[in-house]
């Protein structure tokens, strides 16, 4: 049985961070979809994306890169409530996922996780600062499909890095 456990464990979660990998999100995701039929309250997907992260893997290595993600995704989980979600998709790709809040509320949240990086992050003997892009969708559409709200928060997200650009 303990076994069993660990691999359901493994087959929803990222081995590097712990966070649920895009199969959980997903679930999550159709979970909150049914509460919304049943209560109306709205669902947001924030997709962040980690701004030259390339850079960091090919100055410093996959070892400092695998820190940065770790790290990123401590700090994720401290700008969200219990009952939201952070997960990471793959790469330096992570979603968060939110119940019930409010434009006003996410906006918060969106501050948070952006003013979570303004900390340079500890990577060896060094300290790294590490920007991001946070792309925002909300719904309150049941019959939203997975990809969908995905591609909304990820076109978000590439409006936000093109504007960091400028």
């Amino acid at each position: 049985q303990r076994t069993e456990s660990e691999l359901a464990h493994r087959a929803t979660h990222d081995a590097l961070t712990g966070l649920p990998n895009r199969t959980l999100l997903e679930d999550r995701l159709h979970q909150a979809c049914a509460r919304i039929r049943r209560t109306g309250v709205s669902v947001t997907t924030m997709f962040v994306d980690l701004d030259d992260f390339k850079a960091i893997n090919d100055t410093h290595g996959h070892q400092a890169g695998d820190q940065v993600l770790r790290e990123v995704a401590a700090r994720l989980q401290t700008c969200i409530r219990d009952t939201d979600t952070v997960s990471r998709l793959h790469g330096d790709e992570f979603v968060v996922l939110c119940e019930g809040l409010s434009p006003a509320e996410v906006a918060q949240v969106e501050a948070r996780i952006v003013e979570s990086f303004a900390e340079p992050m500890p990577v060896g003997s060094t300290r790294l600062v590490v920007g991001s892009s946070v792309g925002v969708a909300m719904t309150d559409d049941p019959d939203i499909e997975f990809a969908e709200l995905l591609a909304r928060a990820d076109q978000a997200m590439y409006r936000v890095k093109r504007a960091h650009r400028r």
